[in-house]
């Protein structure tokens, strides 16, 4: 379903809006629960009448199902409709619920656990349907923005679900009933608004049921390890559930042992790292706009390891606060576009596999992390300060090896924050440019810019053809090879025919290919006439020409007015450049009649920039 794009129409989308406040109540009820449970634990631990063990036990219930039932919840998303899976499990959260009051009343730890388990079990089937249900809800375009949103609220949910949870028993703790009443209505009201999800048809999944719960996942990690970018996905989500499980253990110790912040201060610890995370998430939302941006991921992991190291060399409150905000936001950032991208690149019939592969990889990642905290906090003498910039030195080594592993992503990110810093680039009909498959783009020519306005309107990489001289500058000889761009020698037409067969064979293999025909920056402003190179590339390739025009950099710095470089710098700061991408072109287009389609969108953008200014 094509819907509007940004934060406004998605959140004006009232099916989305039931889905959002569905999942924000089960997260909510959840952490509020979990909470009284965990109070009622250590009262019964100061009591002498059972040690701290149930306390252990209330954070190994909440976990258990998700390794134990993953499987299961998996095959359910891929077999019936995600909605008709969301709104049965949340009516199963309204049996909980009851069961629960029945545990407050009679105070016993053992039912208050098995509850709780209920809840997890709950929660491990409604997962996968919650996540695999977003990319059928909506294209690609809001992907991002809406995974933003399940994050932001998801944290909200647990940091104000915490806090409920403790004034709930604080307020009520002798009427077990009001408390389980409030758990109760709000699990009603949630189930009630399941009921306005859209409705979205079965994936449809025809392998059998399999009732060995351990069957999905293996199946569901062979298909991640035959799909590299799918595994790394997984594995990175993974790492930011083990890095946010370890930070949330280890601030508690650290804010008593190392920075001694009172009793009533400690929350903030926490509430600052899932504020942080919220925000950083919505923040990866609208950075990535229409696509899934993947440069993200190596950039909030560099920022996120930066900060965790200054967190564990601070000892000031406030700015351990910030670093701990910092260490969010950037999470945020990392952990966003993994999980549009693990949505939308999982196959259909097995997206809800797929999730729950993840769902138990994560668990085993929270699992690893408590591991890890009581071996190098109480078995080798840690500082919990010490682990978390330890931690930081490894996600850094991890940030190094994510820009290995994508470095046409990340150059093409770092490009594309450079231009929003130095220039407000509009960029109009970039829906033109198809998302698979090759295509070649032909654009005017006015700066050294140009380049970085085109890659703007795709999230693919685009190959583009440049003269030898540019592409051999040492500033910019590593980006030009990472990003692939074919080098074109003047003046050899040997080797031109070369670079332009390269190009071709480019288009043949579905890629996005870029060429500026004119061979030169124009000099005067205007559109200089065509060369024909473009003919022999995209000839019998079927490949579409999309012609593009780039307008409002000449007179910059970076353009040839006069015929200098650097000749002005009357509109250096931040000019307004607009980039209009034409309609596909699939028949044969000589040099005249592409120069006159791309020399027609220079009115098109005109008028479009009147209309929006």
């Amino acid at each position: 379903m094509k819907t509007k794009s940004g934060y406004g129409p998605l959140l004006a989308d009232s099916r989305f809006e039931a889905f959002l406040w569905t999942q924000f109540l089960g997260a909510f009820n959840d952490n509020v629960y979990k909470m009284i449970v965990s109070i009622m634990a250590v009262r019964v631990a100061v009591g002498g009448a059972g040690s701290g063990k149930y306390l252990a036990l209330a954070g190994a219930v909440f976990v258990i199902p998700f390794l134990l039932f993953a499987g299961y919840a998996g095959q359910l998303a891929d077999r019936y409709s995600k909605t008709r899976v969301l709104q049965i499990t949340k009516s199963l959260e309204i049996v909980a619920m009851l069961l629960g009051i029945a545990a407050l009343v009679t105070g016993r730890m053992d039912f208050l656990l098995a509850v709780l388990f209920l809840l997890a079990t709950q929660a491990n089937f409604f997962s996968p349907a919650k996540y695999g249900i977003l990319p059928e809800m909506m294209d690609e375009g809001n992907l991002s923005r809406a995974n933003g949103l399940v994050e932001l609220s998801t944290f909200v949910a647990i940091v104000i679900g915490t806090s409920f949870g403790t004034m709930l028993y604080e307020l009520w703790r002798g009427e077990p009933y009001r408390m389980g009443g409030v758990l109760l209505a709000i699990a009603v009201i949630g189930s009630l608004l399941s009921l306005h999800i859209q409705k979205v048809k079965p994936a449809g999944a025809s392998e059998r049921f399999h009732w060995n719960p351990f069957r999905e996942i293996v199946t569901g990690t062979r298909v991640l390890l035959a799909h590299r970018p799918l595994a790394w996905s997984v594995f990175g989500i993974s790492w930011f559930w083990f890095a946010g499980a370890l930070f949330q253990m280890a601030l508690l110790l650290a804010g008593k042992e190392v920075w001694h912040v009172p009793d009533g201060q400690l929350g903030f610890l926490v509430t600052a790292l899932a504020a942080g995370i919220g925000a950083g998430s919505v923040a990866a939302g609208a950075i990535s706009g229409e696509h899934i941006e993947l440069g993200l991921v190596p950039v909030g992991a560099a920022l996120m390891a930066l900060c965790s190291i200054l967190l564990g060399l601070t000892q000031s409150y406030p700015w351990v606060l910030t670093w701990l905000a910092g260490v969010g936001f950037f999470g945020g950032l990392f952990a966003v576009p993994l999980n549009a991208f693990l949505q939308e690149k999982a196959g259909a019939a097995e997206k809800g596999r797929i999730l729950a592969t993840n769902n138990f990889a994560n668990m085993l990642g929270v699992i690893a992390a408590s591991g890890l905290l009581s071996g190098l906090h109480d078995g080798l003498g840690w500082s919990a300060t010490a682990i978390m910039a330890a931690l930081g030195a490894v996600m850094m080594v991890g940030s190094i090896v994510a820009v290995a592993l994508m470095p046409a992503l990340t150059v093409r990110f770092i490009l594309w924050v450079l231009a929003v810093m130095l220039f407000r680039v509009r960029v109009h009909n970039a829906d033109r440019i198809p998302r698979t498959g090759g295509a070649l783009l032909v654009a005017n020519h006015e700066s050294y810019a140009d380049a970085v306005f085109l890659g703007m309107t795709t999230p693919r990489i685009v190959r583009f053809l440049m003269w030898q001289p540019i592409y051999d500058l040492p500033v910019g000889n590593l980006f030009f090879r990472i990003l692939k761009a074919i080098p074109v020698e003047p003046g050899s037409p040997r080797n031109t025919v070369r670079a332009l067969r390269s190009a071709r064979e480019q288009l043949m293999a579905g890629r996005l290919v870029a060429i500026f025909p004119e061979g030169q920056i124009t000099r005067t402003g205007e559109l200089n006439s065509f060369e024909r190179g473009f003919e022999r590339i995209v000839d019998g390739t079927g490949a579409p020409v999309i012609p593009i025009h780039v307008t409002g950099m000449y007179g910059h710095p970076l353009s040839r007015k006069g015929g200098r470089l650097f000749g002005s710098w009357e509109h250096w700061w931040r000019p307004r450049v607009t980039v209009n991408v034409g309609e596909p072109i699939s028949r044969p287009l000589s040099a005249p009649e592409l120069r006159e389609a791309v020399a027609r969108l220079a009115g098109t953008a005109a008028t479009a920039a009147g209309a929006g200014s």
